[in-house]
């Protein structure tokens, strides 16, 4: 049986007192604070291009489908094909864990994929033990301090609602990362982009708590 999304019964202790935190804090300022981090999102949301060049390319996987990339993940992934043609130097990670019941990981499907389309597999490296995006970023930056590298920043593949959050927990972990959204047009799902607010919401309020209070524990997992 293969790992399941993090849900709240299995975030810790730590995490459930700063999501119940973050949730006073948004009833608290009657909703103004997630509202704030609403507009950023979306102000990112529809702002952002990808840059057209960039020696690694980050792809954040997504929960898979019947075992294979959906819509969504299937964007990501053709983004970075489209980026690599244009760069031959360029190598690709991808990163997910198994987040299915059965099939391959995210990563394992990813790269699959990228194949077909024909980048060489010697370009691509997966990372394959993480279930969601704190982790997904947590393991690339372990993966990358063992090796070689420049100052270039890191190309970051994502949806478009997905990028204010992930770039702030990259940043937050101290990569220099350039966010890719993975649509070519500005549109995206405002239900989602809510939720993905809601989120953003949560890791800020847990980033500062852990700071105010010097909780080593939750920092190491967070930065």
């Amino acid at each position: 049986m293969g790992a399941a999304r993090v849900g709240l019964g299995r975030i810790g202790a730590d995490g459930l007192a700063t999501f119940a935190l973050s949730n006073l804090i948004i009833l608290a300022t009657g909703g103004l604070s997630w509202l704030l981090l609403w507009t950023h999102a979306l102000r990112w949301s529809r702002q952002l291009r990808c840059p057209g060049r960039g020696r690694c390319i980050l792809v954040l996987g997504q929960q898979l489908e019947a075992g294979a990339p959906g819509p969504g993940y299937r964007l990501r992934l053709l983004r970075a094909v489209r980026l690599a043609r244009r760069n031959p130097e360029a190598r690709i990670l991808v990163l997910g864990g198994q987040t299915s019941p059965q099939g391959p990981t995210e990563a394992a499907a990813g790269a699959a994929f990228l194949r077909r389309h024909g980048i060489a597999a010697e370009r691509i490296q997966t990372e394959d033990a993480s279930r969601h995006t704190l982790e997904n970023l947590r393991n690339a930056r372990d993966l990358l301090a063992r090796e070689p590298h420049d100052d270039a920043p890191l190309v970051l593949i994502t949806s478009r609602f997905h990028l204010a959050r992930s770039a702030a927990m990259a940043r937050g972990m101290g990569l220099r990362v350039c966010p890719c959204p993975a649509e070519l047009g500005s549109r995206v799902s405002a239900a989602r982009l809510a939720r993905e607010a809601w989120m953003l919401h949560w890791y800020h309020v847990g980033r500062g708590f852990a700071r105010l209070i010097r909780h080593r524990g939750m920092l190491e997992r967070i930065t």
